[in-house]
């Protein structure tokens, strides 16, 4: 059995407070992994998986180890696959230990904790998120190290979570953390497929998080408990993740929800906001299509805006009339956008500065940034200003003086890693410039030495050489070894050569490394010095950065508008939402001539029937639709040569047939659920839009559903509708409800073809073309030859039966059934019997529906 090393008992006591963590354990110029740690990082890392001694039971420890000045490299591959890493520094110089070298964990990084730039996305957020719930009240606090941003809010729980659901799908937070109370939720999250990393841990009680809270941010803003306990839970992570580590926050934050538009998972999904439903990429999003951006912090304010549409109209306004300057702007816009193309990210700058994290580089950038400021600003100053982009101007401090600092002290281009010295610009220290001469001077004496040994053995290819185990030493071939003269020390043997030292050489040695050592170390104080000076401004560069996030937001998407002709939306009061030659604002990106289109809907035309084939547009006409209110609330222009808008409070989306397998929900099912959420939350100011309701069941029961969720909606919820369907049937609602208008989407029929013509017109159609497209899709001539003939068989016992029933009625009747008998017997028929419909409401009726139907399965 063997008997641990002094090294490994120190690992060991150290990995068994992070048994939750791989531990990156310093041993000289290496992070090595031992045990189970090692063959993680083997298999995720791809390299070589040794062994070194055995453990105490005699087995050979595995170990896997990486070069400490690639580790940034290293790192971003776990943490990016979801690992914790616990970074274990040697924390005091082994040449002054006493024993076995001091170490401890100086940080562990987490999907939501990093801060290197090889981790995180540059355009996106990196969200660390915290839920915890109290009695009916649900908190949510999100942080972000790399920004310094903190905010919290609370709301009401609900039976499925589905609230808690949303502001994951919105936010998308890389990592989440739960009481342990609450695997439940822990379950849902992971259903959701975002990608967050989420953890059960204990939080702490009101006491413990109120100490939390008033220890980083001096005073505690937050009265509901449920939200301090939240808040001071998620500190409380971040103060063990990150150990002795200044957090870049300033402000608690908490969120009005109340101000912003709720974008629940569906609508986020259906309109394809930020995501797109086939990979889950930004191609062919919203956001892709508005993206015009020159900075990652403008970048990542766009999609915040996407995300949370505004509801005040004022604060919309604001934000138009920013656009607007930039649009009647353009030689500035584009002078503008030069110049902010040439800053870097200076929100994550500025924070690293304020943790310490930063490298030599970032100071650089940070540099070449703040020399854009004076330019940018003065440039925005030439004109008069709405109040927007005035206030975010004022907002910007140019900092000459830290550019100036910078710029004597920072060699232009600098190494990443602080340690390897070469920082430091000569003329900034008169001790660094001493010291450098003396170096220059010792390695010029190292190459006279080595021309004079040459000489005085007359070894010509003599060479003296450095590596940081042996130092310096004379290398001398072995077929000149009967020349070595006897002052040389031999110190290593190799495969063609002896390598030599002189007691003269020794000596100059020990004065070059000791100048190199102290050089590193002037140099790190002096960057330190840099460093704090600059972060005592830190506040102003976040000030600064969030002003030229803001300007980079509004210029871009004045770009947008002016390249695709958007126009300005106006506002209106009556709950009208009237849009003339609107267009798709991802798809005319993508075919040669978009179709435009009118959509007018008003208090007394509130909900819209559209029908129509297959393939010519419904879903498309009623997505732009949807897309218009949200840019308009987000404060952009629309695609569109007039639009005058209400503000909208929620957007509904119902489109689309898919099954939910990790729900284990069938697409009907699905369909239903979402459904319900409308019926349950929908207002008198929303926007609903229902693509083909019932259509994941029977005919007839799909039918009734279609027919009375449209009647609750427009009765009751009184929401602006735009309702597609296959069911003509629906359109005859319009005679019985005030409000309510058919259109179809125009369709030319010539020599057997059909065109699209994709134009929305008034009226509705009883016609679906589903053979040409199944034609169109390639389906074989056969099948469609046979489907025409069923289909003539079909129309002309539909038109007996219509012509018999106008007889008796004088009713128009549409639909295409191949036999019209009355319904057999059945019990079933008692329980229908008994129901008043006088009495019956819409949904009472969509219950008992559901309740027959559950009858006749059973």
């Amino acid at each position: 059995m063997g008997k641990l090393t002094p090294i490994m008992e120190q690992y060991f006591r150290i990995k068994e407070n992070y048994k939750d963590a791989i531990l990156f354990y310093r041993i000289g110029d290496f992070y090595e992994t031992f045990d189970e740690d090692a063959k993680i990082v083997s298999k995720e890392l791809e390299i070589v998986l040794t062994s070194r001694q055995k453990d105490e039971d005699g087995n050979r420890i595995p170990l896997a180890g990486v070069p400490y000045h690639a580790v940034e490299q290293y790192l971003a591959k776990l943490v990016k696959k979801g690992y914790k890493v616990a970074i274990c520094e040697q924390v005091e110089d082994p040449k002054l230990a006493k024993g076995i070298v001091k170490r401890e964990v100086v940080r562990v990084v987490t999907p939501g904790t990093a801060m290197e730039s090889t981790i995180l996305e540059a355009r996106a957020n990196n969200y660390l998120c915290s839920i915890y719930i109290q009695a009916k009240d649900v908190s949510m606090a999100f942080a972000e190290l790399s920004t310094g941003e903190f905010f919290v809010f609370s709301f009401a729980v609900d039976e499925d979570y589905s609230n808690i659901k949303n502001e994951i799908v919105r936010y998308r937070p890389v990592e989440c953390i739960v009481p342990d109370f609450l695997q439940e939720i822990h379950t849902e999250i992971e259903k959701l497929k975002t990608g967050t990393i989420v953890h059960t841990r204990h939080f702490p009680d009101k006491e413990s998080a109120l100490k939390a809270i008033s220890t980083q941010f001096r005073t505690v803003a937050l009265t509901n408990e449920v939200d301090i306990v939240n808040a001071g839970a998620l500190l409380e992570y971040l103060f063990e993740t990150q150990k002795n580590t200044k957090l870049p926050f300033t402000e608690l934050r908490i969120l009005p929800r109340e101000k912003y538009m709720i974008l629940d998972t569906t609508t986020l999904r259906n309109l394809e906001v930020v995501r797109n439903i086939r990979d889950g990429t930004e191609k062919g999003t919203v956001f892709e299509c508005l993206d015009f951006t020159k900075t990652s912090q403008g970048s990542r304010l766009l999609r915040k805006f996407l995300l949370a549409p505004l509801l005040d109209e004022a604060e919309i306004e604001k934000r138009l009339d920013a656009v607007d300057f930039f649009v009647k702007n353009s030689f500035l816009r584009y002078e503008l956008r030069e110049l902010l193309k040439n800053t870097q990210d200076l929100q994550r700058i500025s924070t690293r500065i304020s943790c310490n994290r930063c490298n030599p580089r970032d100071l650089i950038a940070l540099k070449n940034t703040l020399r854009m400021l004076p330019r940018i600003k003065a440039l925005l100053e030439k004109e008069t200003m709405p109040e927007f982009v005035s206030k975010q101007t004022g907002k910007m401090s140019t900092m000459e003086d830290i550019a100036e600092l910078i710029e004597r002290a920072i060699v232009d281009d600098p190494p990443v890693l602080l340690k390897d010295g070469g920082i430091i610009r000569s003329g900034y220290s008169k001790e660094v410039d001493e010291i450098k001469q003396g170096l220059t001077e010792g390695k010029d004496w190292i190459a006279q030495m080595e021309a004079k040994e040459r000489e005085r053995t007359g070894i010509k290819n003599l060479r003296i050489g450095y590596n940081t185990v042996f130092g310096y030493y004379i290398e001398i071939t072995k077929s000149y070894l009967s020349k070595v003269p006897s002052d040389y020390i031999r110190k290593q043997t190799l495969t063609n050569a002896e390598r030599y030292i002189t007691q003269e050489l020794k000596e100059k040695e020990k004065l070059i490394l000791h100048a190199d050592e102290r050089l590193k170390e002037l140099e790190y104080q002096i960057f330190e010095e840099i460093r704090s000076k600059i972060a005592e401004r830190c506040n102003a560069l976040l000030d600064t950065a969030d002003a030229i996030a803001h300007i980079d937001v509004f210029s871009a998407l004045a770009e947008v508008a002016v390249q695709y002709k958007y126009t300005r939306p106006k506002f209106n009061r009556n709950r009208e939402i009237f849009i003339r030659d609107l267009r798709h604002a991802v798809v005319e990106r993508s075919i040669p001539e978009f179709i435009p289109n009118d959509v007018n809907l008003t208090e007394n035309t509130r909900t819209i029937i559209i029908t129509g084939p297959n393939m010519a547009g419904k879903s498309t006409y009623m997505r732009e639709v949807a897309i218009a209110v949200l840019l308009a609330q987000i404060g952009s222009f629309v695609p569109a040569a007039y639009a005058n808008l209400s503000v909208i409070d929620r957007i509904f989306t119902r489109v689309g047939a898919y099954d939910d397998l990790a729900m284990g929900q069938s697409t009907f099912m699905v369909e239903m659920l979402e459904v319900a959420n409308i019926l349950k939350n929908a207002t008198r100011d929303s926007l609903v839009i229902l693509d083909e309701i019932g259509r994941g069941t029977s005919t007839f029961d799909g039918l009734s559903i279609a027919w009375a969720v449209l009647e609750y909606i427009h009765t009751k919820l009184r929401s602006r509708t735009l309702f597609a369907t296959h069911y003509h049937q629906l359109t005859e609602i319009a005679e019985k409800y005030e409000g309510i208008q058919n259109v179809h989407i125009a369709v030319r029929e010539a020599n057997g073809e059909v065109v699209f013509l994709r134009k929305v017109i008034p009226g509705a159609t009883d016609r679906s073309y589903g053979i040409y497209v199944a034609k169109l899709a390639g389906v074989p001539d056969a099948v469609i030859t046979k489907a025409h003939e069923i289909l003539r068989k079909i129309e002309d016992v539909e038109l007996s039966v219509v012509s018999e029933r106008q007889k008796k009625k004088g009713v128009r009747y549409t639909q295409m059934l191949l036999i019209d008998t009355p319904a057999p017997k059945h019990p079933v028929l008692a329980e229908i019997e008994k129901i008043d419909i006088n009495t019956l409401t819409p949904l009472d009726a969509f219950s008992k529906i559901v309740a027959l139907k559950k009858m006749l399965e059973s």
